[in-house]
This record gives structure tokens, sequence and C-alpha cells, in this order.
């Protein structure tokens, strides 16, 4: 747990003075009780970024690469996450997850599944939906705006680039579902929602981004 918030707060530090993070909506990262965050996912400074400027503590689905070798293994648990399979239905994974949400835990899940790029949320995958509509658990989307640029993929260290997190409103899986029929259709039209929600914070986020930057800086770059 030591582990958890030392890293958490040396997130919060590397986001206020070198990436000047903005945050928008932060009040619903208080959200009580079990609520899978639900960010775009563009660069590695993602998940360190948000749960350093998340008041609760996080728990994460992260690739397996994570958890090669003891010391990263160690690691990766300490800091809230657990392993998943991302080239099939990984149901360990899923009741891990499912577990930690009925304990009351906030999860951290990157619906599209791994890094896009651009300004266009990529396909929305099932796994969200489907532990929302579960568990009940609310879904808080999250836009995010200039990781990438930061560190983009392949880069070795970050650039001092303005971040800013764009945080939504709680959807409510019974709210958002309550046309539907079976459980495949309760899980599309919340995609569905989370994607549009996703989708809209993102182009918020990176209007906030652009007006955030110094005149000139458009035409000089």
């Amino acid at each position: 747990m030591r582990i958890y918030w030392l890293c958490r707060n040396l997130g919060l530090l590397a986001g206020l003075l070198y990436f000047r993070v903005r945050v928008r909506g932060k009040e619903h990262l208080r959200t009580p009780g079990p609520a899978i965050l639900a960010p775009v996912h563009r660069s590695n400074l993602d998940v360190p970024l948000i749960a350093g400027h998340c008041p609760r503590r996080l728990r994460s689905l992260a690739k397996q690469a994570m958890f090669r070798g003891p010391v990263s293994r160690r690691f990766s648990a300490a800091i809230g996450a657990f392993p998943v399979q991302r080239d099939h239905l990984d149901r360990v994974a899923l009741e891990t997850a499912q577990a930690l949400l009925g304990r009351g835990e906030m999860l951290l899940v990157f619906p599209e599944g791994t890094r896009g790029s651009g300004s266009a949320v990529g396909e929305v995958q099932n796994g969200c939906a489907y532990l929302a509509t579960v568990t009940g658990a609310p879904v808080i989307p999250v836009g995010v705006a200039g990781t990438e640029q930061a560190m983009p993929p392949g880069a070795k260290f970050p650039r001092p680039r303005r971040v800013v997190l764009n945080v939504g409103e709680p959807i409510e899986p019974s709210e958002a579902t309550s046309a539907a029929g079976d459980g495949r259709e309760r899980r599309r039209l919340l995609s569905q929602r989370v994607q549009a929600e996703m989708q809209r914070l993102l182009e918020e986020a990176h209007d906030a981004l652009a007006a955030l930057a110094p005149r000139g800086a458009h035409r000089a770059g």
C-alpha cells in the first residue's frame, strides 16, 4: 500500500510540475463505492497521471508484459495492477475485476483495450460494459489530451508537454441500458454510450489544451 501512495504522489508531482496537468470534473474522481474509470488511452503516461490526481486508490488491468520476472511482478501488484490477456477473453482477469468491484473499489479499465492515436476514440471492447452491467458499478469516462505528444510510443523519456484530463459524470449502467432486452444488448448499448462520452470528453480536452497554448504557438508549430 505504501508503494502505491508513493508512486501516486510522484505521479501527482510530475503532473503538476512537469506536465502542468489541468483536471476538469475532478469531483467525479471522488465517486464513492464501486466504480469503473474509463479513460481514453494514448500513452504510458495515462495511468500515472490519472492515478496521481485521483484521491481514491485505483486498481487496474495491465498487460502481461508488466508481470515478467519476480521484481516486475511484485512492483506491478504493489501499485494495484493485475494481469490481463488482451488477445482473448481472460475469465480470470474478469473474475478478479468483478471481485474488486464487489469490495467497493475503483477500477481503471481502458475501454479501447490498447493504446490508440489521434483525436478519434477507437472501438470500445465489451469488457468494461460487461463489468458494469454485472456489478452495477457506474462508468466514469475520461478524455485525455496531451499525453500522446508528451510520450508517444517508442519514446524513452517524456517531454514537458501540457496535459488535460477531462473527467465526465458517472454513467449508471441501469439507466444507460433501460431500453435493452438481454445481456448482450445491454452491453452493446452501454459500450456505445461510453464510447460517445469518451469521444465528447476527448474533443473537449483537446479544445481546452489548445486554449492553454501560448499565443502564436500554432503558427510557430
